[in-house]
């Protein structure tokens, strides 16, 4: 998979370094061409995607199971047993012992195997097939939220069975395993036993729809705040998994803030408490005002907090780390400027908006008409130098004349040599002709 960025950066960057021709052309060569953005193979980087996935979210079960167990006893506590995250935490261990902490722990695995693989697999096909940019800031906010939506509903329609299964394993005394706690469920429920708090959970996927779109928000002012500090485009948006950990763990818990009360009863449903069983999300929700108040929607809240910031912000660092970058957000093209011509000859160029069918018939009119004019014109002028020629000549013949007359009879006399006057490009007379 680490190839497999390289190779994708490398082709997003077209980072080219071409060889200097010519001597001093090294500063010119050494500057990055910038080729288009060539888009992987869509099989292989959904299967990317879902196996970064999976692995990130079983390193991060993993490593935070401790808390999750202490979170599902906190939210399913009753309001004279309830007690704080580490109230909680010292009694479980006082009576199971650390052991007690990991109780459960092979079901909840088998359960995020099949939730993170499939929730991955529904992200990376609907964000290849119904957007240009992916889950980036290129595409609108309210169209990402829709999509991580309709992604994590597809999801809890497939994976509630697992859910519910894991969660009663997990605070069963004995924890009996995956298959035993789902066949038990069965038989006291049946098959509609194993999708209780659907409704809840379906409602319940605003919470990681918001979480995934306030991530590729707050990378996007991220990038923006490092981009005025001089960095460039592309190396702006090449986050680290620090970076990506530390955003997710803020929207999720902006996330948990904003739909608590949805959570609780979610959890409330699956459980074996027969108080809230059969009880729809409505039911829960009073039962839970009118038997321990307004603050029992917020009981676990901060056990919650502890778990599923945590859970998220590891789960998503694995993830960068191990799977294909993130998207990135193309640059914009440049906005176009009106740029003013230079004067030709002192004079502004021809409007191109003057520039019609119309015009143009008018401009080859006018050279037409123009055309026999000037023949006209020549012609005429070359009538006139043909005139002024014989006028020249019967000149030349008079000077001839008056010339021949003055001459004194010796003929030996230096004043007696003839003058011949001749026009340009005549020929000299011959001795007969003198």
């Amino acid at each position: 998979s680490a190839s497999n960025e390289m190779a994708d950066r490398a082709a997003f960057k077209g980072i080219l370094e071409p060889k200097a021709k010519e001597a001093g052309s090294s500063e010119g060569a050494s500057r990055p061409i910038v080729a288009p953005i060539s888009r992987r193979n869509s099989k292989s980087k959904i299967l990317a995607n879902v196996v970064s996935g999976t692995i990130g979210s079983l390193l991060a079960e993993a490593a935070l199971f401790p808390v999750d167990t202490v979170k599902l006893r906190v939210q399913t506590a009753t309001g004279s047993q309830a007690a704080g995250f580490w109230e909680t935490l010292v009694e479980l261990v006082s009576k199971a012992g650390v052991q007690g902490l990991y109780r459960g722990i092979g079901a909840a695995m088998i359960k995020e195997t099949f939730h993170s693989a499939n929730y991955w697999m529904f992200h990376s096909a609907i964000f290849h097939n119904f957007t240009k940019f992916e889950d980036t800031s290129g595409t609108p906010t309210m169209k990402r939220l829709g999509l991580n939506l309709l992604a994590k509903q597809l999801n809890w329609l497939c994976t509630v069975p697992f859910e519910v299964v894991s969660s009663v394993n997990q605070l069963s005394a004995k924890s009996p395993g995956f298959l035993t706690t789902a066949l038990a469920i069965y038989q006291d429920g049946g098959i509609q036993a194993f999708y209780r708090g659907l409704a809840v959970s379906l409602l319940l996927a605003v919470n990681p729809a918001i979480m995934n779109t306030l991530i590729t928000t707050m990378l996007r002012l991220w990038a923006a705040f490092r981009q005025s500090c001089g960095t460039d485009y592309l190396e702006a948006r090449d986050h680290s998994a620090a970076v990506v950990g530390t955003v997710t763990g803020l929207s999720k818990m902006i996330a948990t803030v904003l739909t608590y009360p949805l959570i609780r009863a979610k959890v409330l449903q699956q459980t074996s408490d027969p108080r809230f069983m059969a009880a729809s999300f409505v039911q829960v929700i009073q039962r839970l005002l009118a038997t321990e108040g307004l603050g029992s929607l917020y009981q676990g809240v901060l056990a919650m907090s502890y778990k599923t910031v945590l859970w998220n912000s590891l789960m998503m660092a694995f993830k960068h780390m191990l799977g294909p970058g993130r998207a990135i957000t193309p640059p914009a093209s440049p906005k176009l400027q009106a740029v003013r011509h230079m004067p030709l000859m002192a004079r502004e160029p021809f409007p191109v908006e003057y520039l019609t069918q119309e015009k143009l018939d008018d401009i080859l009119g006018y050279l037409q008409r123009g055309g026999n004019h000037n023949a006209k014109k020549v012609e005429a002028l070359e009538n006139r130098l043909d005139e002024a020629t014989g006028e020249i000549r019967e000149v030349r013949k008079l000077l001839l004349e008056l010339v021949a007359r003055s001459t004194p009879e010796n003929g030996n006399s230096d004043h007696g040599r003839s003058v011949t006057f001749r026009l340009p490009g005549e020929t000299p007379p011959t001795a007969e002709s003198n």
